[in-house]
């Protein structure tokens, strides 16, 4: 059956079952989650893989397969937002590295191809110490299937060494103590926004204690990104209207360098959100025969993040190193306005020359060029020995292959930030 054919039967369902249920959503930041597992104590890796497909028919039928593929117990039960969740039991065992992480990764993306198969999606899992198997072994569901092998083909990995990790300097640091203006900051209508938790009319406050030098700068932060604005890695209406005022505190010259790196820090990330969705959910829009788009508010964060890329760049010669570095990723993602950073990247580069920051930076630098070709060529380098980075972000179906790269690029900046 043609893709097409099988997204429209698979986008049917049951009724009252959309073709894109809730919980859907959140597959990649499941993804994420499961490969930052704490594993401290860990003697070695077992899993459950989980699906949702459309019914109780899809339901068994994907059990049976995912049983005859080797693993040795799939639990399948009605799903409380519609259709059926089936769990795939994966005793393993991996070992607690980087290899058998990317090894229980890929495993679980040929399950989710048998699935697929059946009209289901991933939908997270787990991931636990193989201690803990015996307690998976007693649950129950209305489908249970037994299957004959102890495990499922795993697949080789290899890992090479990472370079290493350059401690960049923050000094010289030419910033002054005192308040920031941030103008314009009352004509945006915060409360008629919103952000993860309801009305922005919180948003000016927390920007104003920023400006004010706050002695409580992380927390605040943390509750103005990372708990409103870009909560859980998603954008909200309230999130770009934000971001030009980072670039005020930026440029108001008494945000020491520490705090000022922050900052950026916030602006590559909001501005990667686009990046992130469209890689994330590029499997899921091929197998619903979908255009590809990003998530909701992601393409203007990220557009508004382009627009503060030139002032941010004038800054480039007068930033410290640890800044400037930070300052290449948003230059990479606005090639457009980067390019003028080029020669700049590259001196940074060569500074940096047999690092980890070396090598993001030689990203940067042809992803700044357009050459996208060696780009993802010099990502792939990168996926290979940066433990967390994922290598199926390079494979991402109808993803231009300068934004794979620009993904791989910010999501490992963000990693050498110590």
């Amino acid at each position: 059956m043609a893709l097409n054919a099988t997204a429209e039967a698979c986008n049917r369902g049951p009724p009252g079952v959309p073709g894109r249920p809730n919980w859907q959503a959140g597959r990649e930041k499941q993804r994420r989650q499961d490969g930052d597992a704490h594993v401290a104590g860990w003697s070695a890796m077992a899993g459950m893989h989980d699906f949702v497909v459309p019914d109780e028919a899809a339901a068994q039928a994907s059990a049976e397969e995912l049983a005859a593929y080797g693993f040795p117990r799939v639990l399948a039960r009605p799903h409380p937002d519609g259709g059926w969740l089936v769990m795939a039991l994966d005793e393993g065992p991996y070992p607690v590295d980087t290899v058998g992480h990317r090894q229980i990764e890929a495993v679980s993306r040929e399950a989710a191809a048998i699935a697929r198969a059946h009209c289901g999606r991933p939908s997270g899992g787990s991931r636990f110490d193989v201690s803990r198997i015996a307690e998976y072994r007693t649950w129950t569901a209305p489908i249970e299937v037994i299957g004959a092998k102890a495990r499922p083909p795993v697949p080789e990995v290899t890992v090479v060494p990472a370079p290493p990790l350059e401690p960049l300097a923050l000094t010289p640091d030419f910033s002054a103590p005192g308040t920031a203006e941030l103008t314009g900051l009352d004509d945006v209508p915060w409360a008629d926004l919103e952000h993860a938790h309801g009305s922005a009319d919180d948003v000016p406050d927390l920007l104003r204690e920023l400006a004010g030098g706050t002695q409580e700068w992380d927390g605040v932060l943390d509750e103005l990104f990372g708990d409103n604005l870009l909560h859980q890695g998603d954008c909200y209406e309230a999130t770009a209207p934000a971001l030009p005022f980072l670039t005020e505190l930026i440029v108001a010259d008494v945000v020491p360098a520490p705090q000022r790196r922050d900052l950026y820090l916030w602006l590559m990330v909001a501005g990667g959100r686009r990046n992130d969705n469209l890689v994330g959910f590029a499997e899921l829009a091929q197998d619903e025969g979908e255009p590809l788009q990003p998530g909701a508010w992601t393409e203007e964060v990220f557009r508004t993040v382009g627009d503060q890329v030139p002032v941010l760049l004038d800054r480039w010669d007068a930033e410290p190193q640890g800044i400037r570095f930070v300052l290449a990723v948003p230059a990479a993602q606005h090639p457009g306005h980067g390019v003028r950073a080029a020669d700049g990247i590259a001196a940074l580069a060569a500074e940096l020359d047999g690092t980890q920051q070396g090598a993001y930076l030689r990203l940067a630098l042809e992803i700044v060029h357009g050459r996208d070709e060696r780009a993802l060529a010099l990502a792939t380098e990168i996926v290979g020995w940066a433990d967390r980075l994922e290598p199926e972000w390079l494979k991402a179906p109808g993803v231009p292959d300068g934004i794979k790269a620009a993904h791989v690029l910010a999501e490992g900046a963000l990693h050498t930030i110590e």
